[in-house]
């Protein structure tokens, strides 16, 4: 069992048939329950790996922002198949989506947001299916009035051996076919052996005190060194 959040705030707790990676009242770190500003971070991975790390690290840099924060666990979600109705009519793919699932509750997080930060693991030169599902699902939001038209979203992938940029790039081109606004940098690719120096490139200066605090080790056993200014 993994509680959800542990190092940085959340209150909610996943168990083995969890829906939903939402508390009911977002409260990190002591902030308060309403903001100007919301974002909702994708956790596109099943694994306890580079991909939830930079998503908590991602979740603390936007909250010490201001933002509210909600962190959608994607492989504790029950998220089905996109039935293609808008390939037999457009009128067809309507919103509500004719699939209820937790898919709901992710249009509603979506909608609701001023921002949205993916964050997926590389499989076969593209994200994984379950990514790609809930993507397809997001049909039923661009053919009812474009209801993510304006949010701001960016992509952020990790790449153990190659695909990386063909994945994230494909994501984020969907995302504004959609609407969505890519900001400049809104497109990254971390590779494991340099994801430090890059994360500390894109996130700041909060980052490096993070891996710093982490203490990782590389994987030959050799104690990895603190970030240098």
């Amino acid at each position: 069992m993994r509680h959800a959040g542990e190092e940085y705030g959340f209150d909610a707790q996943l168990d083995s048939t969890p829906t939903l990676l939402i508390p009911q009242t977002t409260n990190f770190n002591g902030m308060p329950t309403h903001h100007a500003l919301s974002a909702t971070i994708i956790n596109a991975s099943p694994h306890e790996g580079t991909t939830l790390q930079i998503s908590s690290k991602v979740a603390q840099l936007l909250a010490s922002k201001g933002f509210g924060v909600r962190v959608l666990d994607l492989y504790r979600l029950n998220i089905g198949e996109c039935l293609g109705c808008f390939s037999v009519a457009p009128e067809r793919c309507t919103y509500p989506c004719v699939v209820s699932d937790d898919m709901d509750a992710v249009y509603r997080a979506l909608i609701d947001s001023h921002a949205a930060i993916f964050v997926t693991p590389t499989y076969w030169v593209n994200v994984p299916g379950k990514l790609k599902n809930l993507v397809d699902r997001l049909t039923s939001l661009e053919n009812n009035g474009f209801l993510l038209e304006g949010l701001i979203a960016a992509v952020i992938a990790i790449n153990q051996v190659n695909g990386g940029w063909e994945a994230a790039s494909w994501l984020a081109g969907v995302l504004n076919m959609m609407g969505a606004l890519i900001p400049p940098y809104g497109i990254q690719v971390f590779y494991p052996g340099s994801v430090q120096n890059r994360l500390e490139q894109c996130l700041g200066e909060s980052a490096k005190e993070y891996w710093d605090e982490r203490g990782s080790s590389h994987p030959n056993g050799q104690h990895r060194p603190p970030l240098q200014s």
